[in-house]
């Protein structure tokens, strides 16, 4: 058994990492480079979203593991997920809302400004096959839609796997990791539909990407792959090689058919990377500076740099002179100019939602132990491998993070 240990700030720093990561994927799918060969090129970098998307859905179930304690009822443990996502989703989307409304544009050329209303408020977007449903008011919330049917069947995977054998849960992560790769096969078998993206059929598209219950492999990896730590079974790479093996997992997201660049080509990078660095801070090991203050601060800010960024690229690139196809174009240093821009907006506009919503929110909202999940969103104190009861959490959201 490992050690209790009060924090995983290397997780945090990560974070940062993945939300920039998205930011990357949708700022250069706005075609601001005038240099076409250029923005093709960086064009294929928006892969870069999905991997993120899929980190941030195994860090979530692997921090609400480590975080478990004993003792906790779950519709506490509920009103937590609740008051840490909800407020802020909120608030971003009425921001969004106002813009939208405002200049009268939808979302999705061709369809209503309230297209998606309803559905994102009440996070249900994700499980409609609907593009102008899924893109919403703020189109990256459509993950926390998946979140939330997360936290709500957390403390059945919990209950399930907390008291397995070692060797047990080295094969249900076999198993898991193998299902997310394949799970392109199961959607290659649904009825025809159009394509939305070159090579993604609608019908395919939603069940990989969108759909919760399928999103839920990456996410009780997470859980599988953090008992594991906890039981001081893990015996993998360490950070530099695993994110190696990113990179070239990313690398592959180049050659596979597109389908298979969503989740299947770097779940299993993605998993051993956030392994390795939550197992280096437990025992004091190099994490190349993702333990920063700078890093963690950031990494504290990214669930609402992940719902604001969105709104700062989509509604900044029309403010700098974007028609309604938001087809404004620049040369190579004013591209990269208005991209620095958007991360220096976005940021500041995260470091204010952060401070005045999503804290005050875990303050009023999150019950006895919000202020306990406030001091480190990614890693609390408790013991790796809980004796009983359902988990109280202090956990990122990503967010996290959403192409």
């Amino acid at each position: 058994m490992l050690p209790r240990v009060a924090r995983l700030p290397s997780l945090t720093g990560l974070r940062w990492f993945a939300a920039l990561a998205v930011f990357a994927c949708h700022i250069f799918q706005q075609g601001i480079f005038a240099d076409q060969k250029l923005g093709a090129e960086l064009a294929k970098f928006t892969p870069l979203g999905s991997i993120a998307v899929s980190f941030f859905f195994v860090l979530s179930g692997f921090v609400l593991t480590w975080s478990a304690r004993g003792g906790d009822s779950v519709p506490a443990f509920w009103r937590r997920r609740f008051a840490k996502i909800y407020p802020l989703h909120f608030v971003t989307l009425c921001i969004a809302g106002a813009i939208i409304l405002g200049l009268s544009e939808p979302v999705l050329p061709g369809g209503s400004v309230w297209d998606g209303l309803v559905p994102d408020l009440l996070l249900l977007q994700s499980w409609l096959p609907e593009p102008s449903v899924i893109s919403g008011f703020n189109t990256p919330s459509w993950s926390l839609s998946c979140e939330m049917a997360f936290y709500l069947s957390f403390p059945l995977w919990f209950r399930l796997f907390r008291r397995m054998s070692g060797t047990r849960l080295w094969w249900w992560a076999g198993g898991l990791a193998a299902a997310v790769v394949c799970v392109p096969f199961v959607a290659a078998l649904l009825p025809e539909s159009a394509e939305v993206a070159p090579g993604m059929p609608l019908n395919e598209l939603w069940f990989v990407y969108w759909f919760p219950p399928v999103r839920a492999l990456e996410f009780v990896l997470g859980v599988v792959m953090a008992l594991i730590l906890g039981k001081g079974l893990w015996r993998g790479p360490g950070v530099g090689l695993s994110a190696l093996l990113l990179a070239g997992g990313f690398a592959l997201t180049q050659a596979v058919p597109s389908m298979f660049t969503l989740q299947a080509a770097t779940v299993v990078p993605a998993t051993l990377l956030i392994t390795a660095a939550a197992d280096a801070d437990v025992r004091g090991l190099r994490t190349w500076g993702l333990r920063s203050a700078v890093l963690v601060r950031l990494g504290e800010w990214s669930f609402a740099f992940y719902l604001v960024h969105f709104i700062v690229i989509r509604y900044g690139h029309r403010l700098l002179g974007g028609d309604l196809g938001y087809g404004k174009q620049w040369d190579t240093p004013g591209a990269i100019g208005v991209a620095l821009l958007g991360v220096a907006v976005a940021t500041c506009a995260a470091a204010l939602l952060h401070t005045f919503v999503e804290k005050p929110a875990m303050r009023l909202l999150g019950g006895r132990r919000g202020a306990a999940a406030r001091r480190d969103v990614t890693a609390p104190a408790p013991a790796p491998v809980p004796a009983a009861g359902t988990a109280p959490e202090q956990t990122p959201d990503p967010d996290p993070a959403r192409a």
